[in-house]
């Protein structure tokens, strides 16, 4: 995984004007996403509610990212900046396991993957509580 030296280095991540309000509205729309994602739990179609957890855990760190002024064109480069700007949000095998599912929703989006149909039920409290610290995180940064 990248590091966020390299990030700024190869042009992944610019410097831009802070923006709370668009940080607010990446927010409202995670809020909104995850609700969806509720209504859908038994869906038989769980690569789908893979790519929404994803969604609402990037729109979430992308959130962060306009609060302290930086516009990341890389999904690699929003894990470097959790670890990076917020180290104690997430542990390391919180932010290993993060990589991983940005490459699996990567290999749904764009090869059409299937996923084991348990996988949602042997990953999701590990991406609920990810969203957990999350949300509090962005709570604490950008008020609530």
């Amino acid at each position: 995984m990248m590091d966020w030296t390299e990030c700024i280095d190869h042009g992944k991540v610019k410097e831009v004007k802070k923006n709370p309000e668009q940080a607010r509205s990446l927010v409202e729309l995670a809020k909104r996403r995850l609700e969806s994602v509720e209504k859908r739990k038994d869906y038989e179609y769980p690569q789908l509610l893979i790519e929404d957890y994803y969604e609402t855990i990037k729109e979430l760190v992308s959130a962060l990212t306009a609060i302290h002024g930086y516009k990341s064109y890389s999904h690699e480069c929003l894990i470097s900046f959790i670890r990076q700007f917020h180290p104690n949000t997430l542990a390391s095998s919180q932010l290993r396991f993060l990589d991983d599912l940005r490459k699996l929703r990567s290999d749904i989006l764009y090869r059409g993957r299937e996923i084991a149909e348990d996988y949602l039920n042997r990953n999701s409290s590990e991406i609920e509580r990810i969203l957990e610290l999350l949300f509090e995180k962005v709570d604490e940064v950008i008020g609530g």
